[in-house]
Parts: C-alpha cells; structure tokens; sequence
C-alpha cells in the first residue's frame, strides 16, 4: 500500500464499519445473527465482574488501557439515562510499533488503539463486543493483516480468560 492508496483504503474500511453498525443495530437482539464485522461475545458475570476481569486479564497479558470510556457516566451528565457501557482502549506496544513503525502503514492508526466495548443491555445481560478482525484482513496490507491477526488472537484470549473465571 503507498501513501496515495491510503485514504481510499481508510474510506473503504470506514464504509465497511458504518455497514457493521447498521447490521447490528438492525440484528436488534444477541440471539439473532451476528453482523460479520462486530463479535459478540455473552459473559455469565455481572458488568463490574466482566469489566474488572477484563482489565486484569488485558494488563496480565501485557497489554495497557489507555482510555476507559464510560459512555452510560457521560451521558448521564448529560441527562440521558443507559445501562452500563465502558468502551476500553487497549493496546500492545509489540503490535503498535510494528504497524506504526513503518510509514505506509500508519493510515491504519486511524483504528488504534483495538476498542473492546463491555455492555450490559437493557435485560440485565453483560456483553464484551469488539472488531470481527478476520473479516477486515483481506482489506489489509500483508504485513498489517499478520500483525493485527496476532493482536486479535490475543484480545480473544484475553476476553475467553475473562468470561471463564
């Protein structure tokens, strides 16, 4: 990929999020199909269980939160009333720097740092929800889909070890 295929690839990366969105807002509940560029993955604990088993996991595994979103706190303050969403920022350095090291890659900062959104919907049932990363990978350069393969792995692992305690 050269610097000039760049925002073409970010467009159609975007489109492709935004057609994600669509399909899972449009699924409506967790027992239907799940949209191809969204994975949803059940937890059996509560949203403070989920939430913190996650984040131990994530920093057991190396990885750094660097932003906790609390979307239901903020938008409280701003007179909305929703159930429990924290959208977290998690990154791997070893992966980070294999991507942005490299100057034909760094249009994809644009979907750093990985999102991991836990949630709880309105029936009490907790969720952790992320990028179905295999579905972008043939979007991707070579070098960045091998890299963002093994980072997706690794965020399946931690989520899996997150929902097992």
């Amino acid at each position: 990929m050269t610097m000039r295929h760049g925002p073409r690839f970010l467009a159609l990366v975007t489109m492709l999020m935004a057609l994600a969105f669509a399909g899972a807002v449009q699924a409506g509940s967790h027992g239907g199909e799940q949209p191809d560029m969204v994975k949803v993955t059940p937890s059996p604990h509560s949203f403070p269980q989920t939430l913190e088993a996650f984040e131990r996991e994530a920093s057991e595994a190396g990885w750094s939160i660097l932003n906790r979103n609390n979307m239901a706190g903020t938008l409280s303050e701003r007179g909305f009333t929703i159930d429990p969403v924290v959208i977290l920022d998690v990154c791997s350095g070893r992966y980070s720097a294999q991507i942005l090291e490299e100057d034909a890659y760094r249009p994809v900062s644009a979907f750093m740092p990985c999102r991991v959104s836990i949630y709880q919907d309105s029936q009490g049932d907790v969720f952790i929800s992320r990028m179905n990363v295999p579905g972008f990978l043939p979007m991707m350069p070579e070098g960045v889909a091998e890299v963002m393969e093994k980072s997706s792995e690794e965020i399946e692992a931690i989520i899996d070890r997150a929902i097992a305690e």
